[in-house]
């Protein structure tokens, strides 16, 4: 249950509603994470906007993105984002199980062992930022990553990080859609949801 009241985006006015309008223009609807933040119509929108700027600058696929997202998540116990970036992997063709295994640390059949590496530095700097070692950085350059991509990996799970904590601090409602996923792995196996 939600610690603090949605803005409903029907009754939405002013700046929150130019920003919701934003956000229902790439979504269809607004999300309850959006209506959580209402209160603060501009970090509302400058999130929105790093979102739509880290999704779009830079040389790691989106895919590659959504699955560090899901990583990220679930190192931070964020159910809502690990269902809402779960439902974005299933348009690349994930399945229920490929998300879930990627959720709890496994290795995906999906990746290959360079973009597996990448989930496992992805896991770390959400798990423990002063984790990360001059030699994982070195097995990911020794794989073919490049500076520039292992930058471009911290800052996505940095923004993952930022969204989870807000969405779970707040206790922000899952959206319809994900609920049915909360009945099976990872959630049914976690015991969260």
């Amino acid at each position: 249950m939600t610690r603090v009241p949605l803005q409903d985006p029907a009754t939405a006015t002013g700046r929150t509603k130019e920003v919701f309008d934003r956000v229902a223009g790439y979504y269809g609807m607004v999300p309850t994470l959006q209506q959580a933040l209402a209160p603060l119509p501009e970090t509302t929108n400058a999130l929105w906007d790093l979102s739509l700027v880290t999704m779009k600058e830079g040389t790691l696929s989106e895919e590659l993105k959504r699955a560090m997202f899901v990583v990220t998540a679930a190192a931070g116990e964020c159910d809502y984002c690990t269902a809402a970036h779960m439902l974005a992997l299933f348009r690349f063709g994930w399945s229920v199980e490929d998300c879930a295994a990627i959720a709890v640390g496994d290795r995906s059949d999906r990746l290959d062992d360079k973009g597996n590496a990448a989930l496992a530095f992805a896991r770390t700097v959400a798990a423990r930022p002063a984790g990360v070692t001059d030699d994982m950085v070195d097995e990911l350059r020794s794989l073919g990553w490049t500076d520039a991509e292992v930058v471009e990996m911290v800052t996505t799970v940095a923004l993952l990080k930022y969204t989870s904590t807000v969405a779970t601090a707040l206790g922000v409602p899952f959206e319809k859609i994900m609920e049915p996923l909360l009945e099976g792995p990872p959630f049914a196996t976690s015991g969260s949801g």
